[in-house]
């Protein structure tokens, strides 16, 4: 990755960096081939990318994004989430999200390295305590205390697998949220006009998600804006109910007798 027109880390805010400031700190065109460069500093002739949009709020790497394993796309340089980079600068609620997840997301994977690991010990230590058991003969007692000692391991890989599950769902959970803010921010930015298909040209999601993600914020900006319906229901004290009849007949009796 090129170094020219980025500026230090320390210098920015990554989660505030706004759009004039992003646009300043890239060059004009690719130190690399040359090539033009779009309004983020994205060459589409190499595919490099220059500028403080593209700098990554985990790792402070400038680079871009790729797909990979979840639905979501995720930074070239550290393989954390990353919401891909826009006119819209990302908010630093959206940030928080993404570093949330990340962690959560390290934490599956110590848990399910951790959980292979226990069950390559107790295959071994299984194995090993079944030849025991074929060269020596321990007493009854002590093979039932073997076979408990060569169980454990096993029963520590299962809890280690249930944790690593447990933060692979929060990790997905905040990373569905911080998408959900990702296209709330996007459809402001321009003024709700945003269809299914552009959201997810900018978000580089399929449409089937960008629809979902388009639906809850319709929703969401419907539940927010205030109710200016009129009211069709006029709540009262309670009336007699020997009233009610009353009126009731008596609405009954001068209906029939306007009848023809």
């Amino acid at each position: 990755m090129s170094g020219v027109g980025q500026l230090a880390p320390a210098a920015i805010g990554a989660e505030r960096v706004t759009l004039p400031a992003a646009l300043a700190a890239r060059p004009d065109v690719c130190s690399a081939c040359s090539g033009a460069l779009d309004p983020l500093g994205h060459c589409a002739k190499c595919g490099a990318v220059f500028g403080e949009a593209y700098r990554c709020p985990l790792c402070q790497a400038i680079s871009d994004v790729e797909a990979g394993k979840t639905p979501y796309t995720r930074c070239r340089s550290c393989g954390g989430p990353r919401i891909p980079p826009s006119e819209s600068p990302i908010s630093e609620a959206e940030v928080a999200l993404l570093r949330g997840a990340r962690s959560e997301q390290l934490r599956a994977i110590a848990f399910r390295a951790g959980s292979g690991f226990a069950l390559a010990s107790g295959g071994l230590s299984l194995l090993v305590t079944l030849l025991v058991f074929l060269v020596t003969s321990p007493a009854p007692v002590a093979k039932v205390a073997a076979m408990l000692a060569s169980l454990v391991p096993f029963a520590l890989s299962l809890f280690a697998l249930r944790r690593a599950r447990s933060h692979a769902r929060k990790c997905d959970a905040m990373l569905q949220q911080a998408w959900f803010l990702a296209a709330s921010r996007l459809a402001s930015a321009h003024g709700g006009q945003l269809s299914a298909q552009r959201i997810a040209q900018l978000l580089r999601v399929d449409e089937a998600r960008a629809e979902l993600l388009l639906a809850e914020v319709n929703v969401q900006d419907f539940i927010a804006q205030p109710s200016e319906l009129p009211a069709r229901v006029r709540v009262t004290e309670l009336s007699d109910p020997e009233d009610l009849a009353a009126a009731a007949e008596a609405t009954r009796a001068t209906s029939s007798v306007n009848r023809p």
